[in-house]
């Protein structure tokens, strides 16, 4: 189960709000300077450390409360799977059908990226219909001290 710690900031009828520290790979990356992805995360928002996310809970919790939230890894790979590799599987099949066929290099451009969108539409109507692939559930609540930390960190005296 792949875990995070947060820290409840809104609770609703439906579910709870928790706030989460970003950990990002951007500062130990070589090829930061000429990433999208760096620099997107530099204006996300007023502090691109923290992330928010939406966790429906059987546990009573309240705002304040420190937590693990977790989700199982074969949802993330199949999350993963139905995001990235559909569509890319459906455009590389229909060029490779196109190409068979004799068909001009404008027109295999041109329905690759068409086939592209679609497969990103079909993942977003199936994740709709399996709303329970990437459940995000509350796993623990944690002591106070506990919030934010690592193993690796030692208390000072």
């Amino acid at each position: 189960m792949v875990k995070e710690q947060g820290r409840v900031v809104a609770v609703e009828r439906d579910g709870v709000w928790i706030e989460t520290l970003r950990r990002s790979a951007c500062s130990s990356c070589a090829g930061k300077s000429g990433c999208g992805q760096h620099l997107a995360e530099r204006y996300r928002q007023a502090d691109p450390s923290l992330s928010y996310i939406k966790v429906s809970s059987a546990r009573v919790l309240h705002k304040g409360d420190l937590v693990v939230v977790g989700m199982a890894e074969s949802s993330l790979l199949k999350a993963s799977f139905l995001i990235y590799l559909v569509p890319l599987l459906l455009m590389m099949a229909g060029i490779w059908l196109l190409s068979l066929a004799g068909a001009a290099d404008w027109l295999l451009f041109l329905v690759a990226a068409l086939l592209l969108f679609g497969g990103f539409v079909v993942a977003h109507l199936v994740s709709k219909r399996s709303a329970d692939m990437c459940r995000i559930e509350v796993v623990s609540v944690l002591p106070p001290e506990n919030v934010f930390s690592s193993t690796n960190d030692q208390k000072e005296e």
